[in-house]
């Protein structure tokens, strides 16, 4: 019997959701999370060791801790290129393609290491094409409204878990809220989903977030991202002490304003302007080099995503330039 003849007939409705077109990177393989996958790829080819940056969000660490692989730390410099690094034989790099904004950085990093050894940790530049080397990572959730899953493209052969992850329901809850209430009211329900998804074992990505990945317009979120992101950089541009080079085709995670003052997330917080902290354990971090350490408390990520226009931006762009007189 095949799966049409399985689905079930009449009954209640399930939630409609239109069918957009193909999700992106068609040809990935699905998991319930890019931490998972990065698990499974470990598993399966074993490196003798990965080298991973200093600034970094701890779910990339996770996975190395649970496969046993040992972890070896570099810097970066202040445009975010890599730095003391010497790669052994059957060791691996990761490099971050931070905010989605530094495909450069991804080029340097490319030209200077085997791409063979070499994995690009994508979660936060969901549209950036997969590039040739050892792995590309992917998380649709940094970007968009669904509760889980995470891309994994690579030509290395992986084994893929037998079990479909199906608590994707269970983590739909602040979705749902948001979208019904406001921001306040599923925030413990976002903190829960997120806990959720530590420490697990690899499983494929849900149907359901499959099928609300179908459903999303990616043009539309692209260029909606890309213009949130050019108009707060031509008013922030001048006070911003990170210097953007980023390609035309970049689609940002946010607008990281490097070197803002004192209090004003907090400031913008009071104002239910919430802006987000990449990454606040790395200040406290064993051995962590003074750049890193000082980029989460010195740096302001505002957002800049699809669900805002210029008159949403135009206010917290007023502010800050109030606040820096």
């Amino acid at each position: 019997m095949n799966a049409d003849e399985s689905r079930a007939i009449g009954g209640y409705f399930e939630l409609e959701l239109p069918q957009a077109g193909s999700p992106l990177h068609d040809g990935a393989l699905c998991f319930q999370s890019s931490r998972a996958a990065f698990l499974a790829m470990l598993r399966s080819l074993r490196p003798t060791a990965v080298w991973i940056p200093w600034y970094i969000c701890d779910a990339m660490i996770e996975p190395l801790r649970m496969a046993g692989t040992p972890v070896k730390r570099y810097r970066l410099d202040s445009d975010l290129r890599v730095q003391s690094v010497d790669l052994a034989q059957g060791e691996w790099l990761v490099y971050v393609n931070y905010f989605g904004l530094c495909e450069r950085q991804v080029d340097d990093v490319l030209n200077r290491f085997p791409r063979e050894r070499v994995v690009i940790d994508n979660a936060q530049a969901l549209f950036a094409q997969p590039r040739d080397c050892l792995a590309t990572l992917y998380s649709p959730r940094k970007f968009l409204g669904v509760p889980d899953g995470g891309y994994l493209i690579t030509q290395q052969p992986v084994d893929m878990p037998n079990s479909i992850d199906h608590a994707s329901v269970q983590r739909c809850t602040h979705l749902l809220s948001r979208l019904a209430q406001d921001a306040e009211a599923g925030y413990a329900d976002y903190a829960a989903a997120e806990e959720s998804l530590k420490n697990q074992e690899p499983l494929q990505m849900s149907r359901l977030t499959q099928r609300m990945l179908a459903s999303v317009d990616y043009d539309a979120v692209r260029a909606r991202r890309v213009a949130n992101f050019a108009f707060l950089h031509q008013k922030l541009q001048r006070h911003n002490r990170f210097r953007f080079h980023h390609s035309e085709g970049a689609v940002p995670l946010c607008y990281p304003y490097f070197g803002a003052p004192s209090g004003l997330r907090e400031a913008l917080r009071v104002q239910r302007v919430y802006t987000p902290g990449y990454w606040p354990d790395v200040e406290t971090a064993e051995g962590v080099p003074e750049f890193e350490r000082d980029l989460p408390a010195s740096t302001l990520f505002l957002p800049c995503d699809q669900r805002l226009t210029r008159d949403d931006l135009a206010p917290i762009v007023q502010r800050l330039l109030d606040r820096l007189g």
